[in-house]
């Protein structure tokens, strides 16, 4: 059975540029459907988002991005893998990550 592994929708998937109000769900970014394409032949595809999970999945349908994922969760799961524009990765140290967190710049 495939591991599985959770793509952030806002910003990893789409081009967001902030918070524009709940209907605003932006354009896909580039390359994303080769990278959920890719992701898929391996792994268990599922999109985290805390948004509203019917309009997440309807804008997948509507950019044919919808045959690469499992689903459309808001909530933690078991995982292998989450793949985040907004994270800090904990190794450990907490040091290291207060200086991670004061040195964050989104892209």
């Amino acid at each position: 059975m495939k591991q599985k592994i959770f793509v952030e929708f806002d910003g990893v998937l789409n081009t967001y540029t902030g918070w524009h109000g709940e209907d605003e769900l932006f354009e896909p970014r580039d390359g994303s459907a080769d990278f959920l394409r890719m992701l898929s032949k391996n792994f268990q595809v599922f999109v985290f988002t805390a948004r509203d999970r019917e309009k997440v999945y309807k804008w997948l349908i509507r950019h044919h991005l919808d045959d690469y994922i499992c689903d459309v969760i808001n909530k933690k799961e078991p995982e292998h893998l989450y793949i985040d524009d907004r994270a800090v990765r904990f190794d450990g140290d907490y040091g290291q990550t207060i200086r991670e967190i004061e040195n964050f710049q989104p892209h």
